[in-house]
């Protein structure tokens, strides 16, 4: 389970991006964080990965601390980026098996997971390509591939539908809801509301860094997304 108490953050003194924010993420669940452009899904995401330095609050994922047990709460942990932060002059194979080295994965274990996920994603006749070559959809797809060699505890993912076409977009919904059903936990950001209400099992709605409310969709078929996110992001009492 992934806890996360009291974060705050700034970029700049005085300038708070993120603010007492608090929510969890338990084994097998698949939550959603929702909000405008700017209000710290990102940088929030980024502290969870140890990307970015603790300021104050903590994060905890199953028995490790991100400050006290840095490597061993990291190994639990992978993460697509929504901009592609891979080596664009490695070959995609290159590249799968570095993100394996760094992980420490096997070669046997290495295959195993990483050969189902490149014929789903269909990119086999692209891994000897330098990425710097292949088109935003499939450099996605490589790097949602290297994301799981290590079968992490926890899968982060931001904005991860972005770029992908129909037939991908199938296989990473499923590939999140198979991750949940073996008792792993995925958490991602989204600002595509029917996709957080088809997959999510819990939404985290912020606003101005901080978490405005949360919502309860695992067996709930009475709310309206559309509805309670547009009142909690604008403002606006529901009639």
């Amino acid at each position: 389970m992934l806890e996360v108490s009291g974060l705050s953050f700034h970029y700049q003194p005085h300038v708070p991006v993120l603010t007492d924010l608090t929510f969890s993420v338990l084994d097998g669940e698949i939550v959603g964080l929702l909000g405008k452009n700017g209000v710290g899904k990102t940088t929030a995401l980024k502290l969870i990965l140890g990307l970015l330095p603790l300021e104050k609050g903590s994060i905890c994922l199953g028995n490790y601390s991100l400050y006290l047990h840095p490597i061993q709460y990291k190994k639990q942990i992978n993460y697509v980026s929504d901009s592609h932060d891979i080596y664009n002059n490695l070959t995609g194979k290159e590249y799968l098996n570095f993100i394996a080295d760094m992980y420490e994965v096997s070669s046997e274990t290495r295959g195993k997971n990483y050969t189902p996920l490149i014929e789903a994603f269909q990119v086999e006749k692209y891994l000897n390509s330098p990425i710097k070559k292949l088109s935003h959809g499939t450099k996605q797809k490589i790097a949602i591939i290297a994301s799981l060699v290590n079968d992490p505890l926890l899968w982060v993912l931001d904005e991860p539908m972005m770029g992908l076409d129909v037939e991908a977009v199938q296989v990473l919904k499923e590939l999140i809801k198979s991750r949940a059903a073996c008792g792993k936990s995925v958490l991602f950001s989204s600002h595509i509301l029917e996709i957080c209400e088809n997959l999510c099992d819990k939404i985290v709605i912020m606003q101005a860094g901080t978490i405005k409310k949360t919502i309860e969709l695992r067996g709930n078929s009475s709310y309206i997304l559309e509805d309670i996110y547009l009142e909690v992001v604008n403002d606006v009492p529901m009639e």
